[in-house]
């Protein structure tokens, strides 16, 4: 049962000609109270309007505003309820009160704080596709199946965009994120466009340069810490730890020169998870979850999303958490750009998803993931221009991309206003 913080109000309810305006007359249909009402009871004690003070908690407090609020909250219809028989219930295209009764009565409004998941959930409503949003249950084919809400289509189409980062009236350009999906009850973002050296530092893997841009190694060792330990963590693949142990066996120098696992990333560990949280400030960081990756990595990019899907998280021999130091910021799973494109694409192999561009909002961008090849340590799998890569030599000798570094929000995070367009983005609070 939700705590209650109940302050009693009588409302005086009003012949049908006069709306709200005189008090103990009897009224015999539903009437509607609008925010100049609302501001004429308030000012006579005639109104208990109760606000959540934290998603989810049940906990309210009587508010002093004297309008209805619409940003951020939803009318909770459960609690709200007169005592003497009066009905409640919420205009949500005028987005007022409605109120039926026949008697003087003490009513009680509550309303909950609106999730940015809830804001998502509302938009897929219970049909698949609805606004470019996938409901990832068992009964979806060639879904991920794992009870997610993910944004899928054409980059024009998916109305997916949250400032973050920033409370300017038009939201800059490098504070765009775009919503990857909900997660149990938590909103995946990733950056809209590639994160410049101002954000990711020009120290760890950074490959800056002006020559090349805001470019990245996904690491800057050339070799894992622990032999033993690397071989341990992809005991799942037998084939490549025998080949790997023959190699060292054999002298083979280029047997331990690479390190693809991100746990030892310096890209992980120095650029995006301290220098993106410094440079973003406490503000906006403290609304990421502490973030315990699942990692698995796969030796092909000829399979669908859903068998990569398995593949990193269901089936994933790694994990990185808040126990192996900081771990809010991440890069997008294989999977992630593989279920962003139209259900069409779901039943294609990766290695052909070229042909789907045009109906893949994540084809736009160019860079590393979190997914690491599990047939070789040189190589881990990067996205560009809609095309899945093995990218070889990922340390300070290898390949340079862009990073679009990926988090999850609190589930606590309320939706304040926009409609998810670039021009229009959501804003939070």
């Amino acid at each position: 049962m939700k705590k209650k913080l109940l302050v009693l109000g009588v409302i005086g309810l009003v012949s049908l000609s006069i709306v709200l305006v005189r008090e103990n007359i009897m009224l015999k249909s539903k009437i509607n109270v609008d925010t100049d009402n609302v501001k004429k009871i308030k000012h006579k004690d005639m109104l208990s309007m109760m606000l959540e003070t934290k998603a989810g908690s049940g906990n309210y407090e009587l508010t002093t505003r004297e309008s209805w609020p619409t940003d951020g909250y939803k009318f909770n219809s459960e609690l709200s309820k007169c005592e003497n028989g009066g009905e409640l219930s919420w205009d949500d295209i005028n987005k007022r009160v409605l109120m039926s009764g026949n008697v003087s009565d003490k009513c009680y409004i509550y309303f909950d704080i609106f999730t940015l998941s809830d804001y998502v959930i509302s938009q897929y409503n219970g049909v698949q596709g609805n606004n470019n949003i996938y409901y990832h249950d068992s009964t979806l084919e060639n879904g991920a199946g794992d009870n997610s809400y993910r944004y899928a289509g054409s980059s024009d189409t998916t109305n997916n965009y949250v400032c973050f980062g920033s409370d300017a009236a038009t939201c800059p350009e490098d504070n765009l994120y775009r919503m990857i999906g909900v997660f149990d009850g938590q909103v995946k973002l990733i950056k809209a466009t590639e994160a410049s050296s101002s954000l990711l530092g020009t120290n760890g893997a950074c490959g800056y340069s002006n020559g090349y841009g805001n470019l990245y190694y996904w690491s800057t060792l050339n070799s894992c810490p622990s032999t033993t330990g690397y071989i341990n963590d992809n005991s799942n693949n037998a084939m490549f730890v025998s080949n790997r142990k023959n190699s060292l066996a054999a002298g083979n120098p280029d047997a331990d020169r690479y390190c693809n696992l991100w746990k030892y990333s310096t890209l992980n560990t120095i650029n995006l998870n301290t220098n993106f949280l410094t440079n973003t400030g406490s503000k906006w960081t403290e609304l990421i979850v502490d973030t315990v990756w699942k990692i698995g990595g796969y030796n092909t990019n000829n399979v669908t999303p859903s068998v990569f899907y398995a593949a990193e998280v269901e089936k994933a021999t790694e994990t990185y958490g808040p126990s192996d130091g900081i771990s809010k910021i991440g890069l997008i799973y294989v999977s992630d750009f593989g279920f962003a494109a139209s259900t069409s694409a779901w039943t294609t192999t990766m290695d052909s998803y070229r042909n789907f561009n045009d109906v893949n909002w994540l084809s736009l961008i160019d860079s590393w993931t979190i997914t690491h090849n599990l047939s070789n340590d040189t190589e881990v799998f990067s996205v560009s221009n809609g095309i899945l890569y093995y990218t070889g030599n990922v340390a300070v000798t290898g390949q340079k991309r862009y990073v679009y570094p990926v988090f999850y929000l609190l589930s606590s995070v309320a939706y304040s206003s926009g409609d998810g367009t670039k021009d229009a983005p959501i804003r939070i609070n």
